[in-house]
């Protein structure tokens, strides 16, 4: 299916394609190394009824930086309170962002919030999301294939309130590529 849009979105390493056109704004971001164009087959479920980004995050940089040049692009968008659905350490800049600032939804997908973290950077993101001054007041779904540890769902829901965790009983890494149906439902309920 054609994408409506495509271009270098913010300089020149973001870029993405827009699919859709009305709705609210529903960004998938993809983890770095990945390949957007697994997006689209939920982001064409997803124009049906809502105008879809899906995005390139540049490589590198400080996981607060990425998550501002997320915020400096919602804005060129024109629009406030996305969904925005993420992959791997791409849920920890997406939930950053609905840290910081205005989301709708966000879906974070094969992201425990408690996983040990790789990194510096990601540890001091996860303790900012989970501990920190600021809360994030969004719908927060956590998707995975299997079970992330026993207790995680209640662990979550204190530190982010209302939010939930939906087990896909999904082979490998991409439960939102396997069940691309399920996926497109969940996300659009956040997104109501």
């Amino acid at each position: 299916m054609p994408t409506l849009h495509s271009e270098n979105l913010l300089d020149p390493e973001w870029t993405g394609e827009l699919w859709g056109a009305a709705g609210r704004p529903v960004l998938l971001l993809t983890e770095t190394g990945e390949d957007r164009s697994a997006w689209w087959p939920v982001a064409a479920r997803l124009a049906t009824a809502h105008a879809v980004a899906v995005l390139d995050l540049p490589a590198g940089g400080r996981i607060g930086d990425r998550a501002e040049t997320l915020a400096e692009f919602i804005a060129r968008m024109g629009t406030r309170a996305p969904v925005i659905a993420a992959h791997g350490r791409a849920a920890v800049i997406a939930s950053l962002f609905a840290c910081r600032y205005v989301a709708h939804g966000v879906a974070a997908i094969e992201q425990p919030l408690d996983a040990p973290a790789a990194d510096e950077d990601t540890a001091a993101a996860l303790e900012e999301v989970t501990a920190g001054p600021r809360k994030v007041k969004c719908r927060y779904l956590s998707v995975f294939s299997a079970e992330p540890r026993p207790g995680y769902a209640a662990w979550l829901a204190e530190r982010i309130p209302g939010a939930e965790c939906a087990v896909y009983g999904t082979a490998g890494r991409y439960p939102h590529l396997s069940a691309p149906e399920r996926f497109t439902e969940d996300v659009s309920a956040l997104a109501s």
